[in-house]
């Protein structure tokens, strides 16, 4: 973690070397209204058998990463109401349903209060409730709200898919920075029954016809007996129910990362964007299974490359992810509890996964998506073939 602490100071004294943009717009914090939106896709392929869990050997899993299936299903829909005090003072309440697998899951899974205070050129922000963790652009996910219709590989090992908790964030958007801290409950996947903190910093500027993003970001957390409760009470694939594993994990998570985006403006009509996300995450306690126990010490690292062209209303992204996996069990019982959980990777292949994305915007409400994923880990090595929709609105 040490190059992640080195990075965030060099950022800072980046800042004399290139021109930046004060924010002292009135832009409001919050507008009231509702805006909803709708991913629906069908994919050529499965890679899970009916009868059996999802799970990436060599990661522990959980949280909301579902695997994806050969048919027509809802990827996603929500549901985001605003409500404004104030221009600087509101509340919002996002209501979400998952399709799929036999069945569509609908629950409310944000609502917070937000207050925003004014200066000269800066905002300072204070949050509170069950919210998405904004520390790396990453650690949040929706099929109808990204350039693709399916997570990233780090996002579900790493994440659970989002990464949703009760909590608190603070932040500052001093000129061309962005500083904020959080402090969560631990009521998700990552910190279940325990507790977590993360602190970010973005750098925003220019630099001729570049505009670019800089940003780092360090998280600690403490979990205890997290449990994989994707399929906990059964949960169908058609006709077939599948149970939940019951092993658990106890201990700490540190993990940090570097994201980077670059825009460049290619003529009259283009913009080229490039994306770089690094992230390492470090594992350290037990995981217990039928009353066998085994420590583990586990070090995850996660390289995410994108790529996006866009002309008028058509736009093509490529993102290419790879990670590596790497698992220490010891004690008498690591074998076993390394088998039942998948950490030991017997085959010991890496994820790794290549997704090529072409949008046409056909108005501001619909986007027709085609995609095509070519992915490994494990003893899945696949090609599948993406088609679909998504559907926004937003009403004041």
């Amino acid at each position: 973690m040490k190059n992640y602490t080195f990075f965030l100071v060099a950022l800072a004294l980046s800042q004399a070397a290139f021109g930046h943009e004060l924010n002292t717009d009135d832009t409001p914090l919050i507008e009231t209204g509702l805006a909803v939106y709708l991913s629906y896709s069908y994919r050529d392929k499965n890679y899970v058998a009916p009868n059996s869990d999802w799970q990436i050997p060599g990661a522990l899993m959980g949280g909301e990463a579902l695997p994806v299936e050969d048919d027509a299903a809802l990827d996603d829909a929500t549901a985001d109401y605003r409500y404004a005090f104030s221009p600087d003072n509101g509340i919002q309440l996002s209501a979400e349903a998952h399709g799929g697998h036999g069945e569509t899951e609908f629950k409310f899974a944000h609502y917070w209060y937000m207050y925003q205070w004014r200066f000269d050129d800066s905002k300072l922000r204070l949050e509170v409730g069950k919210m998405f963790a904004a520390f790396a652009p990453h650690a949040n996910w929706h099929a109808s709200q990204d350039a693709y219709s399916e997570a990233s590989l780090s996002g579900d090992i790493f994440w659970g898919r989002s990464l949703v908790d009760t909590g608190i964030r603070g932040s500052l958007q001093s000129g061309a920075w962005h500083y904020g801290a959080e402090l969560w409950r631990g009521d998700s996947w990552l910190a279940d029954n325990g507790h977590a903190g993360d602190v970010f910093a973005r750098y925003s500027g220019k630099y001729r016809s570049l505009k670019f993003t800089l940003g780092g970001w360090l998280l600690s957390a403490e979990a205890e007996k997290r449990r994989d409760t994707r399929y906990f009470g059964g949960h169908s694939h058609g006709n077939v129910v599948v149970s939940s594993n019951d092993a658990y994990f106890s201990g700490d998570i540190l993990a940090g990362g570097l994201d980077a985006q670059l825009d460049i403006a290619v003529g009259h009509q283009d913009t080229l964007q490039l994306d770089l996300s690094i992230t390492q995450l470090e594992n350290d306690g037990v995981v217990v299974d039928s009353q066998r126990q085994a420590s583990l010490n586990s070090e995850y690292q996660s390289t995410q490359l994108g790529v996006t062209w866009r002309r008028g209303r058509h736009e093509a992204s490529s993102r290419y992810e790879s990670l590596s996996l790497d698992n220490s069990l010891s004690g008498s019982a690591a074998i076993l509890v390394g088998r039942a959980t998948s950490l030991d990777n017997p085959q010991g292949i890496d994820p790794k996964r290549t997704t090529v994305s072409y949008r046409f915007h056909y108005n501001s409400n619909l986007t027709l998506r085609t995609e095509w994923v070519d992915e490994a880990f494990g003893n899945i090595d696949q090609q599948r073939w993406v088609a679909g929709f998504v559907l926004r609105g937003i009403f004041q």
